[in-house]
């Protein structure tokens, strides 16, 4: 089976062990506070922040990507957890239009697991390699996850302005493929997926004191999220809108003009119609 998600009694184990506990009980603080974001792999945990992987947990043990230290400045008086955290911000701070994306999907995290539950509809997981025959190495942005229908849906993430979504005339934006791929990946696992993610849910339960039921339904076919969306659109903008909205479907797409920041319920609410 390609897509799991577990974390056994060994892993826990370590992962609340005197060895680890410094770092752990820091994330648990920032987690509950939402600033990080936990999410269930095989047998791993990656803790998100600010659009970047803070720390791994694996065999018993943190990592982080060595590739985040070139991005420090000077950190002298900061410990090493928040050196860590200086580098993914300074990594993820330059305006560029994926990092614009990044901060704003981030910005939909922090009602998972605070202890403020203002929406319905929460995060469940990010980042998500589907791995199937048909993904590849493309990973889905969102699971959102409703928690009064117990129902899940993917999503995908984009800015406007995004060349894999605004085109000329006549030019076919890449994002359509890209959420037909999704859409195709849970069809050919939709009961393997509700299945890990009850396992997903049981585990961030237990980890994290929350109280989640398991998913019951998962909703089809995959989404298209676009932030951004011209106030006064030219001729390419409109082209562009009208041939993802006739390949996904107007059901199957939303778009969030310039300056306009949805809620989790409002993302939900005009993707499940």
């Amino acid at each position: 089976m390609g897509f799991i998600r577990s974390f056994d009694k060994k892993q826990i184990y370590a992962l609340q062990s005197e060895q680890n506990k410094s770092i752990y009980n820091l994330l648990i603080s920032d987690i509950k506070d939402g600033k990080v974001f936990p999410s269930v792999r095989k047998n791993q945990i990656y803790f998100y922040y600010e659009g970047g992987c803070l720390y791994k947990f694996a065999n018993g043990k943190f990592t982080r990507d060595k590739a985040y230290e070139k991005h420090s400045c000077s950190t002298e008086d900061s410990t090493r957890y928040e050196t860590a955290k200086i580098q993914v911000e300074n990594k993820f701070s330059k305006g560029e239009k994926n990092d614009k994306e990044r901060r704003l999907l981030n910005a939909l995290y922090r009602y998972t697991y605070g202890g403020e539950k203002p929406y319905d509809t929460v995060v469940l997981d990010i980042e998500v390699n589907l791995n199937s025959t048909f993904v590849g190495r493309k990973k889905c942005d969102l699971v959102l996850y409703n928690t009064q229908s117990s129902e899940i849906m993917f999503v995908e993430g984009k800015i406007f302005s995004d060349r894999r979504v605004s085109v000329r005339i006549g030019f076919i934006p890449e994002v359509i493929s890209q959420v037909n791929t999704y859409s195709a990946a849970i069809a050919e696992q939709q009961q393997a997926i509700l299945t890990q993610y009850a396992n997903h849910i049981e585990i961030i339960n237990n980890l994290f004191g929350m109280n989640y039921s398991a998913p019951k339904k998962l909703i089809q076919p995959a989404k298209l999220l676009v932030y951004e969306a011209p106030l006064s659109p030219t001729d390419n903008s409109i082209y562009t809108f009208n041939t993802i909205t006739a390949a996904l479907g107007k059901n199957n797409a939303v778009w969030f003009k310039q300056n306009e920041r949805p809620t989790t319920d409002e993302i939900w609410n005009s993707l499940c119609k």
